[in-house]
């Protein structure tokens, strides 16, 4: 089997996406297939696939100085990711190598040309061109409450419905997500490859600690989470609750949500919450291997790498009921989303009793080895595979995508203030 996945990010430090990129090359490398990877140059690719790299003009240092401009007249984004799309489109019309599959990650709708293109889906007829959505944007912004007719949103949110409609098919990781995609025929739900240490892991001292892992975003439940903690920290006056993870400007004042989030806590309580920022990959995974408890209360999140990651450790999770990654996992603590009682009771039963906690986690730990192994994962991808075939999907108005772009990048450039504009 010969895989070529599309994906500028390609690394955990990426995020969720990056981490399935890496597990993907390293399950599918481990069985013998090829796999290609289309990417942006790093020094962080992951070992097992053969690397495509693209460079677009927004990752050279002069570019710097055009930012502000963009931002200006509320461009920068889908400018970014047409640049980036078309980039990857022109590059599959160059490639010789034949495929038996080309898959396309949902992130800043980096399939999109090539999905819509006529050029590109006639040259590469015959070969089945699928989606993988991990969170489009439009759900994302959505729930944070985004406004969709500023800065671009409407139209890379287009752009993202265009590409998972074009594709031959479309993978994802839960039924919570498959609900949301705008799929010509349903998606195909397939947990993310999750390959478990080899051996249980072992009885360690544990840190009186409650993680939470992530953006600093309203999805991610960061606010109910504070407002939980207020009944959490008051019956455990021995524990402390960690934030990793990037702070973002989406309070509802616009600033630091970090900030919004200690201000949530009673004061007596906000020296007993430590934000740590981002952390490297191993830093958060040694983290994790010693606190008491893990906590996913996101509004939406398609699985959770986090929860993945702390039950192959043997830490006790709770996550919320709009997190994918319930669906296959037996006996995984659960709590309605958006149920500040709930999450609060969840977290003191943990503590109540942690012996009894980390021996359910332990359970869980078992179904994962089960359902998410790297071997299921592709015996499914195969299944899926099979049923597909090349359908084709074009731009279906007459103008090439390519060219569609094109005249949108040029148009982007044109009304950019001269002054941010490198000669």
């Amino acid at each position: 089997m010969r895989w070529l996945l599309v994906s500028a990010q390609h690394h955990p430090t990426h995020g969720g996406i990056g981490t399935y990129v890496q597990r993907f090359v390293a399950c599918a490398a481990k069985a013998g297939w090829q796999v290609d990877l289309l990417t942006r140059p790093s020094d962080r690719l992951p070992e097992g696939a053969t690397p495509h790299l693209i460079e677009t003009v927004d990752t050279q240092p002069e570019f710097a100085s055009r930012i502000e401009g963009l931002r200006a007249i509320e461009r920068i984004r889908p400018y970014r990711y047409g640049l980036w799309s078309k980039a990857v489109a022109e590059e599959l019309l160059k490639l010789r190598e034949r495929f038996d599959a080309i898959e396309f990650v949902d992130s800043q709708a980096e399939g999109y040309a090539a999905l819509t293109s006529d050029r590109v889906r006639e040259r590469l007829h015959g070969t089945p061109m699928v989606m993988h959505a991990h969170t489009p944007m439009w759900i994302d912004e959505r729930i944070a409450g985004a406004d969709p007719s500023r800065f671009g949103r409407s139209i890379y949110h287009r752009w993202e419905r265009d590409a998972v409609t074009a594709a031959d098919g479309v993978l994802c990781t839960s039924a919570l997500l498959a609900a949301e995609l705008p799929a010509r025929h349903a998606p195909t739900v397939l947990p993310y490859p999750i390959e478990l240490s080899e051996r249980p892991p072992q009885a360690i001292e544990r840190r009186n600690e409650i993680l939470l892992v992530g953006a600093v975003q309203p999805r991610k439940g960061v606010e109910l989470w504070a407002r939980s903690l207020s009944v959490v920290l008051a019956r455990h006056p021995k524990a402390r609750a960690v934030l990793i993870g990037p702070d973002t400007p989406t309070s509802p004042s616009g600033t630091s949500m970090v900030a919004f989030v200690r201000e949530t806590l009673a004061p007596a309580l906000r020296d007993r919450l430590d934000w740590l920022g981002p952390l490297s990959h191993q830093a958060v995974m040694d983290r994790i291997a010693r606190a008491s408890l893990l906590v996913v209360p996101s509004l939406f999140e398609s699985f959770s790498f986090a929860a993945a990651e702390a039950l192959d450790r043997g830490t006790p999770t709770v996550v919320s009921s709009c997190v994918g990654i319930a669906e296959h996992v037996e006996g995984l603590p659960t709590v309605p989303a958006g149920d500040v009682a709930a999450l609060a009771e969840a977290q003191c039963r943990v503590l109540d009793d942690p012996a009894a906690a980390r021996s359910a986690a332990l359970v869980a730990r078992e179904s994962i080895r089960v359902r998410c192994s790297g071997a299921e994962h592709l015996r499914r991808r195969e299944a899926f595979l099979q049923l597909l075939g090349a359908r084709g999907c074009g731009s279906q108005t007459g103008v090439d995508t390519l060219d569609a772009l094109d005249a949108f990048l040029a148009d982007v450039e044109a009304r950019e203030p001269r002054s941010s504009v490198v000669s």
